[in-house]
């Protein structure tokens, strides 16, 4: 009996390292790792609106000669050169060169860097790869022209919002690859579009598709998921799948049959195909669901929550507002009714102790977890910070107050915000564009008029067209060489004039500019002398470019003798053309 319970345990083990090879092997099937540009050692240049490429030194690399220039990777020499328009073909030609100069991959009929969209900061390219078009058809190759496709396609797109995946048509029928060739969904589909999932942990790993074939009744919709699995077969005449609820084993879909809207859980129904539409609240995790013209709401569950008798449903942070004919009824997101019909909204904050609560004037208060109103002043809106602190707005403008109602910060601002992620406070004041610095004790960190604000890496840059500072996320004042501990030179000003220094607070540049930048990565800093810009490179302190250009940015950047602009999409190009008349990049 002993041997016969070990047999069966050992089977049982085998079985499950067996699942879990096959679980490994499926995923590497369809893992692929997309390139990060560590370094940025290629840009656009623009002269007379035709462009070039110029190399990090500011060495032209690709004359400025053509309609267009796509990087695909700026860490690497690959640039693909759009020139003149091609009328009988209805395209423009496109060539790629290597930095020497040379020819690349010219042994096909048209290469062509693919556009891609993200909600992550990125090139506008996908950035290892590239689609090739021979004998009429498309495939895909890397940077170094290794082929990873056939030209088998007759389209290659990009799917928005998913980097390294691609659309391709064959046969007039949509399918999805991965940048390793790897077949996702086979070719065989009237749409495929991305269903927009994202999160910061897996970003657009897990995204998946929503699909589309054509019937006699028209166009119905399924859903695949990112291992290329059929979740929901084409048979809904509208999909959404809910992205709001961040997970990734539960995914939830609002579907539509004859013009019903139901919600599924992965393929378990939650709500039959009986209301005219359902909307996901992604701050109370419930559902708005519409029936006969009159609003409910029901929990991830499917249980109702507020029957759908009303004629409309709001939210006010944690209070439901269900409004029939003239009344509102007030709910909470379990469904009891609410006696005090004065409070319309009731918000929790980061701190247990306090609720930020609206009446039916608008007007803001807080109250603690027992209800007790704590401050209470006719504000217009409040928000919650840390600790004991609040932001507060009243007349139009902003400040913030203690627990106690004690003004901690003046109620004169135009806005007051959290910066990023960092512990400053950011207050400022529309009519003089002053910027004011506050600590996360509300202490007064700097001030500064006609002001603009950048945040890096590792610090806050305050300027204006007179003067500049550098701040850690704490709001401690920075020296430039604790920011750019690489650099040799530094900006000082001295007697109201800027030159530079060395790491002992030298002068090696002497101060007789009107102001001037830090030096970049790149080893280019801007100086400014009679209202106009030019350039000094690091190296041997030399001046490649004579105070020429008239910038409206207060902290220019440049690369040679060129300076940066962006076009309408924000992308990074420079230029050394000449504003003509006064007027301005």
């Amino acid at each position: 009996m002993k041997g016969k319970m070990k047999w069966i345990i050992g089977i049982s083990i085998i079985a499950v390292i067996i699942i879990a090879i096959v679980i490994m092997l499926q995923e590497m099937q369809f893992a692929y790792k997309i390139e990060e540009v560590k370094e940025i050692n290629y840009v656009t240049l623009v002269k007379e609106e035709k462009y070039g490429v110029i190399d990090k030194t500011g060495n032209i690399i690709i004359e400025p000669i053509y309609n267009g220039i796509q990087i695909p990777n700026p860490s690497k020499p690959v640039f693909i050169c759009i020139g003149e328009y091609d009328k009988e073909k209805k395209e423009y030609e496109t060539k790629a060169f290597n930095d020497k100069g040379e020819q690349l991959f010219g042994e096909y009929d048209k290469i062509e860097a693919i556009s891609v969209e993200t909600n992550i900061e990125t090139t506008p390219y996908e950035k290892s790869t590239l689609a090739y078009r021979k004998d009429g058809k498309y495939g895909l190759i890397d940077l170094e022209g290794k082929v990873i496709t056939e030209p088998i396609y007759q389209e290659i797109t990009s799917m928005h919002y998913k980097e390294g995946t691609f659309i391709v048509k064959q046969e007039e029928k949509l399918g999805v690859i991965n940048l390793k060739g790897k077949e996702i969904i086979k070719p065989e589909y009237e749409t495929i579009t991305s269903d927009n999932y994202y999160n910061e942990k897996t970003k657009n790993k897990t995204t998946g598709f929503i699909v589309s074939q054509k019937t006699e009744s028209g166009y119905r919709y399924g859903y695949i998921n990112y291992r290329g699995k059929m979740i929901l077969h084409t048979e809904y005449t509208e999909l959404e799948r809910v992205t709001g609820i961040a997970n990734e084993k539960e995914l939830y879909f609002i579907a539509f049959k004859e013009g019903q809207a139901g919600l599924l859980k992965n393929k378990k129904m939650i709500l039959n195909y009986e209301y005219e539409d359902i909307q996901y609240s992604s701050l109370n995790d419930v559902f708005v669901v519409q029936r006969n013209s009159k609003q409910g709401v029901v929990s991830k569950k499917g249980e109702t929550i507020v029957s759908a008798e009303y004629d409309n449903i709001t939210f006010g942070g944690m209070y439901i507002n269900a409004k029939k004919g003239n009344t509102i009824h007030l709910f909470d997101l379990k469904g009891t009714s609410i006696e005090n019909k004065e409070i319309v909204s009731k918000t929790a904050t980061a701190n247990n102790n306090y609720f930020i609560t609206v009446d039916q004037n608008d007007i803001y208060t807080v109250i603690d977890s027992e209800g007790k109103i704590v401050i209470d002043n006719d504000y217009s809106y409040i928000e919650y910070l840390e600790g004991d602190y609040f932001i507060v707005a009243k007349d139009g403008k902003n400040g913030i107050i203690d627990i106690s109602g004690k003004s901690v910060v003046d109620l004169a601002y135009t806005s007051i915000f959290r910066l990023n992620d960092t512990q400053i406070l950011q207050a400022e004041k529309i009519e003089t564009k002053t910027i004011d610095l506050y600590s996360s004790n509300m202490h007064k960190i700097v001030s500064q008029d006609n002001a603009t604000i950048t945040t890096g890496e590792n610090y806050i840059l305050l300027s204006s067209d007179k003067d500049f500072a550098y701040y850690d996320f704490s709001g401690n004042k920075l020296e430039a060489k604790e920011v750019f501990p690489d650099n040799q030179l530094f900006a000082k000003k001295i007697n109201d004039k800027w030159g530079f220094v060395d790491k002992n607070g030298n002068v090696v540049v002497q101060n007789e500019y009107e102001m001037v930048t830090e030096f970049n990565e790149y080893g280019f800093a801007g100086i400014k002398k009679d209202g106009k810009w030019g350039v000094i490179e690091q190296s041997d302190h030399k001046i490649i470019q004579e105070p020429v250009y008239e910038l409206e940015w207060t902290q220019p950047n440049f690369i040679g003798k060129y300076y940066c602009v962006r076009n309408l999409n924000g992308d990074a190009r420079y230029s050394d053309d000449i504003a003509k008349d006064g007027e301005k990049e």
